[in-house]
């Protein structure tokens, strides 16, 4: 069985350039990017799981419709299938412990997305089909988690999400859970003081820093006629 890992080094540093936009940009930190990335997957071969989140703040009520992230298959690209991702609550901070994901709003398996790059990290981008577009309201905290789903080929395969780059900081820190690697939900991605990135529970240590995934939402703000058509064919759909 190959090796585990669930922090690994990418390749080269990547300068992100996603070619096409489609939509308004709703949050971005796809900046620049750190060398590294943080295990996010699930492996039906092992089986194993990680999952890494982020959060983000919505500041205008509409739609979620696109996604633009970076990362890599550590085995290769012919390896990631495609990507489960998710938008949670938030809890926030306490004085014991750091904010992270709450009660799961949205998953998806998607299968169809774009990938640019000769060289990990590859910079990813998923269209959302219309009738999946996440609604996100104003002035609300939401979490976004992102996983490859490997292929089975009967052997452990794993996927990396670049974490932005160090340094470069919004809202709290990304969260990491594994019950494979034995973190329950939620520790925390940061950097510690010899500048290694690293997990930790609870309130952050002393002297590191806040770390973050790299990911950027895009979509549009409907027209208010276009929420109150929507709100009436759910009342016409449970009616019948």
């Amino acid at each position: 069985m190959r090796a585990l890992a669930f922090l690994a080094l990418a390749a080269f540093l990547v300068a992100p350039s996603f070619a096409d936009w489609n939509h308004p940009v709703k949050w971005n930190q796809m900046d620049a990017l750190d060398s590294y990335g943080g295990a996010s997957w699930i492996d039906n071969d092992t089986p194993s799981d990680a999952i890494s989140a982020d959060d983000f703040l919505c500041n205008q009520t509409g739609y979620i419709t696109d996604l633009h992230f970076a990362g890599w298959s550590i085995y290769g690209e012919a390896y990631l299938t495609g990507f489960r991702v998710q938008f949670w609550t938030d809890v926030p901070a306490t004085p014991n412990d750091a904010s992270h994901p709450g009660t799961m709003l949205w998953s998806r398996d998607i299968y169809t997305y774009n990938t640019t790059g000769s060289a990990a990290p590859f910079l990813y981008e998923i269209d959302i089909p219309q009738a999946d577009w996440f609604t996100q309201t104003q002035g609300n905290i939401y979490w976004i988690s992102i996983q490859g789903l490997m292929l089975n080929d009967g052997f452990f395969d794993g996927w990396y999400w670049s974490f932005r780059q160090r340094g470069l900081h919004n809202l709290d820190n990304a969260a990491f859970a594994s019950q494979y690697f034995g973190y329950a939900p939620w520790a925390h991605w940061a950097v510690s003081t010899a500048n290694s990135v690293v997990l930790y529970n609870g309130t952050m240590p002393p002297g590191y820093t806040s770390l973050d995934m790299a990911f950027a939402l895009t979509g549009i703000v409907p027209e208010p006629a276009t929420f109150g058509l929507v709100g009436l064919g759910l009342l016409l759909l449970r009616r019948r």
